[in-house]
Formats: structure tokens, sequence, C-alpha cells
């Protein structure tokens, strides 16, 4: 018998199928025990349900009309039973020591909320390709060599960004995941991630693991593909968090004036791609992010926009 506290492996899928087997395969492996698979289908249209059948009572499937990203997580974060959560991804690959070296980190750092650990990539056919995750950190990097790192201001991390943590490199306890009340269904296309794991660094520290937790498989249909979505999507995030801030809160609150400076640039290099969405959105939602950045920043983007976006326009074509 184990006295290790249960894990569960959340794993939401939708139409990938042809990826999805070779997954669920480095769920099974996993050397950490006790854990409980939990897929949630959302409303996959492909032969999904077929595959997940054949694994009978080693998984609890539940399927739903497609709802996004962000509520499938929730939904599917409601149905564990684990103390804690590990999510995969339905195209990515689990190394068998995922959640054993995640566990131990937790273990290491009672007072972390989150446990973060790098990725490899992994070509369309599952071969590795020599790259890796960077962790950006502003400390000194000697402090890492094959050891964890405690990052006591998790919020400011992430935000910053210090470190990513994504959802197939984390490990969390599902009790964190209530207090903040899961994934907010307003990043209706990318981000809903980000800000989960920002609003879990306000609880508490992060640990980061310096070892290879996740194979991501790089070159596959994405969301961040569509450009001009994926910068809004960034957009909702600054403008979200900057809100927040507290008064003392200086430099993370520049640091995010800057990097929405920057992604309202993108939008407008990006919306002669997406001129009917660009339209709608700006029409809508960009003035009171504009009113967020500062006026410094506002006089550049200004010049930005009569001098820079032109000569970027005409090399566009």
């Amino acid at each position: 018998m184990t006295n290790n506290p249960l894990v569960s492996i959340v794993v939401c899928c939708y139409n990938r199928r042809h990826t999805l087997e070779h997954t669920m395969q480095s769920v099974f492996s996993q050397h950490y025990k006790p854990v409980e698979i939990v897929v949630l289908d959302d409303g996959s249209t492909d032969s999904t349900p077929d595959l997940i059948a054949t694994y009978g009572d080693r998984v609890r499937y539940n399927r739903q009309e497609n709802q996004g990203i962000a509520v499938t997580r929730t939904n599917a974060c409601r149905l564990t039973k684990g103390e804690f959560i590990a999510f995969q991804d339905d195209d990515d690959l689990m190394p068998p020591q995922r959640i054993s070296t995640l566990m131990k980190a937790l273990d290491q750092y009672p007072s972390a909320v989150l446990a973060v650990g790098d990725w490899a990539f992994i070509d369309s056919e599952g071969n590795l390709t020599g790259k890796r995750s960077q962790f950006k950190n502003r400390i000194d990097e000697t402090e890492l060599i094959e050891r964890s790192l405690l990052i006591e201001d998790g919020y400011t991390a992430v935000l910053w960004p210090c470190l990513t943590p994504v959802p197939h490199t984390t490990l969390f306890r599902r009790a964190d995941g209530e207090r903040i009340d899961w994934f907010d269904p307003h990043f209706f296309h990318a981000c809903s991630d980000t800000d989960f794991f920002a609003r879990l660094g306000r609880l508490g520290p992060i640990v980061y693991v310096p070892e290879i937790v996740s194979y991501y498989r790089y070159g596959h249909s994405s969301i961040w593909k569509k450009k001009y979505l994926s910068e809004y999507s960034r957009f909702l995030l600054f403008e979200k968090h900057l809100l927040s801030l507290r008064a003392e809160q200086k430099d993370l609150r520049k640091r995010l004036q800057f990097r929405m400076l920057q992604t309202i640039k993108l939008l407008a290099y990006y919306s002669r791609e997406e001129t009917k969405l660009a339209s709608l959105i700006s029409k809508y939602s960009l003035k009171k992010g504009l009113s967020l950045i500062g006026i410094k920043n506002q006089i550049e983007l200004k010049l930005w926009t009569l001098i820079r976006l032109p000569i970027l326009r005409r090399r566009q074509g």
C-alpha cells in the first residue's frame, strides 16, 4: 500500500484521435501511484469516443458539447477526486517520472502552490527535436544547478514572465484551484492558462524544477496560428491584471504596460488579415486598454502608428 495522495490526471480532448492514443499510452506509463485518469471530450466529431472505450475502467470518460478550452478545463477539474491535479494535453506526451518529479518538489517546499517543470519539443512523429523550454529568470543561474528553486512571488514570475507555466508541465492542489474559481471563461481563445497560473501565484510561491516533465508536440495545428486572436487574448490578459494590481506593484505595472503596448502594435499590424474581427474588437475593447498603458506609451504608440506602421504595411504587401 502507498500513502501517496491521489493525483487526478486531466486530459481534455477535441478531435485529435490521431495523437490521443500516443498521449494516453504516456499517461498510463506514469511511475507515480495512485492516479485517476479523467478524460473530458469537448464534443469531438472524430473517433475519439471509440478509442477511449477501449481503455475500459482505467479511464473516467465524460463528453460535453463544444465549449472551448477554458470551460472544458474547469468542468474537467470539477469531475476530479484527487488531492492534486496534473493536466495533459491531447497531443503531447508525459515522461514516466512527470508526476513523481513534481510531487517531490512540492514535498520539498510545502508552501508552494504550484510545481512547474520544463518541456522538450517533439515533432509531429513524436521524435525529439533537440529544443527545450528556457527559464527566463532574473536570478543568478547558479542557483538552478540540479535542484528545484522556490520563487516567492509566483504572481510576478508568471506575468513578467520569468517562467512560463503551461498545463502540461504543472502540478497543483485541487483545493487551490477551487479557491481561485478555476479558469476564466472570458478568455475564449487563449491565455486562460496563463491567467489561471498567475492567480495561483497570488496564493503563494511557485517551485521551479529544472527537469523535462513534458514532451510538447511542435508544428501541429494550434490556436497560436490565429495571430490576431492570439494577440487579443494577450491584450485581455494584460488588461485584466493591470486593473487588479496594487499601488505598490509599480515595477510589474510598468512591465505589463510595456507588454500591452507591444501587443497593441501587433494587433494593428495583423488587423489587415482580420478586418471584420479587428473592427469589432477595436470598437468595443481597445479603448479601455489604451487608457491603462500610460501617457508615455500612448505617445509612443501614436508615433509608431503614424510612422512605423505604414512602412511595415508596405513590406507586408
